[in-house]
C-alpha cells in the first residue's frame, strides 16, 4: 500500500507536465505551425527541457498526435449531452455549448485553421469528427423531432456551422474593428450567440416549429 501510495504523486506530476507540454505545443503549432515549432521551442514555453518532451512524447510528430486527440476529446467531452427531443432546446443548448467551447478552444481553432489551410491530412480528421458532432448530436435530433425543413442539405448545414465558427475565431481582429467591445468578451459572445443561433433556426428550422416560439429565452449571463 505505502509503495503505491508513493507512486500516486509522481503520476499526478506527470500528468501536469504532460498537459503543460501539450498546451505549449497546441499554442506554438496554432501561432507558427507544426513545421516551425521546434520541440526546442516547446520546451521553453513549457518550461522543461528539450529532453523531457522527448521523454513523454518522443518526436515532434507525435507530439501533434497528442494535440489532435486533445482538440477532438474535448469537442466530443463539450457536446456529448446535447441530444434533446425537444427541437427549441436543441437550438439553444447548440448555442450555448457552441459559444462555450469557442471561448475556451480559441488557440485550438486557430490551429485546426492554420492546418487545414495546409492541407494536413490529421486536420481534415479532426474536421470529420467536428462535422459528425454536428450531424449526429444537432441535425439528426432536430430531424427525428420534424423541426428540419425537408429540403435542407444536411452535409452542408453542418460544413456552414463549422465554417462560420472558425472564421470568426479566425478574423477576430478584423471583426473586433466593426464590434462595440472585444469578440471574445463575455456580452459581445452572448449577443454572438444569439444572433447565430437565430439565424440558424430560421434558416433550417419548419415555418410551423419557428412560429409557435414567440420568444427565445433571455441570454445566460455567458459561456
Amino acid at each position: 500500500m505505502s509503495s503505491s501510495s508513493s507512486d500516486l504523486p509522481a503520476r499526478d506530476a506527470d500528468l501536469t507536465t504532460l498537459a503543460r507540454i501539450r498546451n505549449a505545443a497546441l499554442e506554438g503549432f496554432a501561432a507558427r505551425g507544426v513545421s516551425a515549432t521546434s520541440i526546442r521551442d516547446v520546451a521553453a514555453a513549457a518550461g522543461v527541457s528539450p529532453g523531457l518532451v522527448q521523454h513523454h512524447f518522443g518526436t515532434k510528430d507525435n507530439l501533434r498526435v497528442a494535440v489532435n486527440r486533445y482538440v477532438v476529446e474535448v469537442a466530443v467531452a463539450t457536446f456529448a449531452n446535447l441530444v434533446s427531443e425537444d427541437s427549441q432546446e436543441a437550438w439553444t443548448s447548440m448555442g450555448d455549448l457552441t459559444t462555450g467551447w469557442v471561448k475556451e478552444n480559441r488557440v485550438a481553432l486557430r490551429y485546426l485553421a492554420r492546418e487545414l489551410s495546409e492541407g494536413d491530412p490529421d486536420a481534415t480528421s479532426i474536421l470529420e469528427s467536428l462535422l459528425a458532432i454536428a450531424q449526429q448530436k444537432w441535425l439528426e435530433p432536430l430531424s427525428a423531432a420534424g423541426a428540419l425543413r425537408p429540403e435542407v442539405d444536411r452535409d452542408w448545414a453542418a460544413i456552414h456551422v463549422f465554417v462560420f465558427n472558425l472564421a470568426c475565431v479566425l478574423f477576430e481582429p478584423a471583426l473586433n474593428q466593426h464590434l462595440s467591445d472585444d469578440f471574445f468578451a463575455t456580452e459581445q459572445l452572448q449577443r454572438w450567440n444569439v444572433a447565430t443561433t437565430d439565424l440558424y433556426r430560421q434558416a433550417l428550422t419548419k415555418p410551423s416549429v419557428t412560429s409557435r416560439k414567440k420568444g427565445r429565452r433571455p441570454p445566460s449571463p455567458g459561456p
